[in-house]
């Protein structure tokens, strides 16, 4: 058995991120991924990624379960942990809060089916080199980044000096408050490119 530990508020937070009424997304998009030490969430769109503990060796998806995600908000003030117990040989799993709390069934995805979620470096590793030049109009999807913002520690962001919005390269975001945080999102509409914001001509005329 391999314990995997998350401390409750990083994984209500995390889970903001995920879309738990998508019929579209595969099972492991609907939970938080633990990574050798990372959480990491996404709905495809966009990622929030924190480091917590190296204690954690191995992969898993903690199931983004609305009753799991509620009793760790609530503990999240108290600087509790959730405890995820998996029994690989049954394909099984427990989770259990500090304060006692133990979440009734399965908590973690099993699933055989080729897991795109492994790709996550792969796209985190995009943004390692800093744009270029800037290009394009950045859009900003309100709900999108509402809900990244929402999975940050402080919610207080800053974001890349260039934007490349050409469709390259994602781009990152960083929590100004929390070294441990950073968010990932693609600066262009799906398949669209914008030009560059300025003032309406309408409002130069006056």
């Amino acid at each position: 058995m391999t314990d995997f530990t998350i401390p409750c508020d990083t994984f209500a937070r995390l889970t903001r991120v995920v879309d738990m009424e998508s019929k579209e997304l595969k099972p492991w998009f609907q939970a938080v991924r633990i990574d050798n030490g990372i959480a990491i969430a996404t709905n495809r769109v966009i990622m929030a990624v924190e480091n917590i503990s190296r204690d954690n060796v191995g992969v898993t998806h903690v199931i983004a379960d609305p009753a799991l995600i509620a009793q760790c908000a609530s503990e999240a003030p108290y600087k509790s942990v959730l405890t995820i117990t998996v029994n690989e040989a049954l394909k099984y799993a427990v989770a259990k809060t500090t304060l006692g709390y133990i979440h009734p069934g399965n908590c973690v995805v099993w699933s055989d089916e080729p897991n795109d979620f492994n790709r996550w470096r792969e796209i985190v590793d995009l943004t390692r080199e800093p744009a270029v030049k800037s290009s394009g109009g950045m859009y900003w999807n309100a709900e999108t980044i509402t809900k990244l913002a929402d999975s940050s520690p402080s919610g207080r962001l800053v974001f890349e000096e260039i934007v490349d919005c050409t469709g390259a390269r994602p781009t990152i975001i960083r929590d100004v408050n929390d070294y441990e945080w950073f968010g990932i999102f693609q600066p262009f509409g799906a398949g669209q490119y914008y030009s560059s914001a300025t003032l309406p001509t309408w409002m130069v005329s006056l």
